[in-house]
């Protein structure tokens, strides 16, 4: 069975007595303009094969795209859920053969079965699970396989060669609706069980291959909290028995299964292509949202004195720290496997660094970690102004010039353990405490005003006559409540 990803859910499947393509979006942008795929791929619809069916799992736009539908032949038989828009808009189009299917129902051609599943969530959509002799891949797409389903798959097919699995735990419309945009710990920790539910034999993260364009691209910060690259990390950790067979598909990739033995070619697909991995503009950035972390610099810091002095900061004091203090201040930071990002705002750009509490040798690394659980954003003028003891951290707090949060857990099989934020500080903040400013801030505030106030306090002779009678009178008044 070969398997070549077109692009997000976009799958051409050639078992041993047909070819399946399912949910075709050949074209960028789609969601009625509000999405590319991601990362960026071309596609040669002309060279696609002839195919069999065509299988659409749902109605979402990112997986029933009009303008594909109507340049693909209609003389294929087409599988679709029980979807009376769906069935309308094909007929539309001038298909003819369209075969609404329930949960479960089986397709026969010679060897081959397709098999739908179930999904929990409330549009009529389905998952699909190709079997011929070769072996036995599902593919979730993007329903919510719940126990019950994957009980009624594995009756039929007890062995799960190939498992192309929802991973992302969407976040669409949290923010519309002032829904909570941390991190969803639990339902990430329910994937998991589900996924030691069905012991797949390979896996790979499936159908989220899409970023948001233009007026909506403020939503790839909020919409996406999982990086792909932790997800398969998280699968390694939870299922050390499937490290071997955890695999990634970009657009242009073709897998292929033959009994236990798994193939990979990236990018050997004749008829789709990644041009550009660009999936780091989906990092999720809930701390982010509609206001850019921008650095005025109002106290107009020489710009390359505040990037010499912070790189020293971070690279050698905090490092310096870190390393001193590992086994006492950062014990929970090492146990807990943080991999701390710290991006710094300057006027004219921004610079990353991040730490690996992992690892036995604690490094200061330049650059973006995918696989970050613990994150902090920061102007370059107040980070300066710490290091220089000339703000404290309530500043940096009230101006929002410092921002921050964690997704930090332990993972395996049976689900996730959020771990206590409160036991894992910010790097900076242990390092750069209000300890180490000492109120020197207010002491530079007393410098300033000090003598000024001073100057400007009345004498005895500006002094209104009257004032001093009354202030007189009040203290008089005082004496006598203190005596009574």
């Amino acid at each position: 069975m070969k398997i070549d990803l077109i692009g997000h859910a976009s799958l051409l499947v050639e078992t041993e007595d047909c070819r399946v393509l399912m949910d075709p979006v050949f074209f960028d942008p789609f969601c009625e303009g509000l999405n590319e795929s991601c990362p960026k791929r071309t596609v040669f619809p002309e060279k696609i094969p002839d195919f069999d069916f065509l299988v659409i799992s749902h109605q979402h736009l990112d997986h029933f795209d009009i303008r594909t539908l109507a340049s693909l032949p209609k003389n294929v038989d087409v599988l679709i859920p029980q979807d009376k828009l769906i069935a309308e808009s094909l007929v539309q189009l001038g298909y003819k053969s369209i075969y609404p299917l329930r949960e479960f129902d089986k397709v026969r051609i010679g060897s081959t079965v397709l098999m739908t599943t179930r999904s929990e969530v409330r549009v009529p959509e389905f998952g699909m699970v190709f079997a011929d002799s070769s072996g036995v891949f599902w593919n979730t797409v993007d329903t919510y396989f719940a126990p019950p389903t994957i009980q009624r798959v594995k009756k039929d097919y007890p062995h799960i060669d190939f498992l192309l699995s929802v991973w992302h735990i969407s976040m669409e419309g949290k923010y519309q609706y002032n829904q909570s945009l941390s991190f969803p710990f639990g339902l990430y920790g329910e994937l998991f069980h589900l996924i030691s539910l069905i012991q797949p034999s390979a896996i790979a993260p499936g159908a989220n291959g899409f970023k948001y364009i233009n007026q909506s691209s403020w939503q790839n910060r909020i919409v996406f909290p999982v990086t792909r690259e932790r997800f398969c990390r998280d699968l390694e950790t939870a299922f050390p028995e499937l490290k071997k067979n955890i695999y990634t598909l970009d657009p242009g990739d073709v897998f292929t299964i033959d009994q236990g033995k798994y193939s990979y070619n990236r990018g050997q697909s004749e008829y789709a292509q990644m041009i550009l991995d660009d999936r780091e503009c989906l990092e999720f950035f809930p701390v982010n949202v509609e206001k850019n972390l921008l650095d005025g610099n109002p106290e107009n810091y020489d710009l390359s004195k505040m990037k010499s002095h912070i790189a020293e900061e971070i690279e050698i004091n905090l490092l310096n720290f870190i390393t001193e203090y590992k086994d006492l201040i950062f014990k929970e930071h090492c146990r807990w496997s943080v991999i701390y990002q710290l991006e710094v705002i300057f006027p004219d750009g921004s610079q990353k660094w991040f730490i690996d509490f992992s690892q036995d040798q604690i490094k200061v690394e330049q650059g973006r970690n995918a696989i970050a659980n613990l994150f902090s954003y920061i102007t370059a003028s107040s980070l300066f102004s710490l290091i220089e003891k000339k703000r404290d951290w309530d500043y940096l707090l009230c101006s929002g010039e410092y921002r921050t949060f964690q997704k930090v857990y332990a993972i395996n099989k049976l689900g996730i353990i959020p771990a206590d934020a409160s036991l894992l500080k910010d790097p900076l903040e242990l390092r750069l405490s209000s300890q180490y400013i000492q109120g020197n801030n207010i002491k530079l505030e007393i410098e300033k005003w000090g003598n000024t106030s001073q100057d400007n306090l009345d004498t005895e002779e500006d002094i209104n006559p009257m004032l001093r009678i009354g202030n007189l009178l009040i203290k008089k008044r005082n004496l006598k409540k203190s005596e009574n």
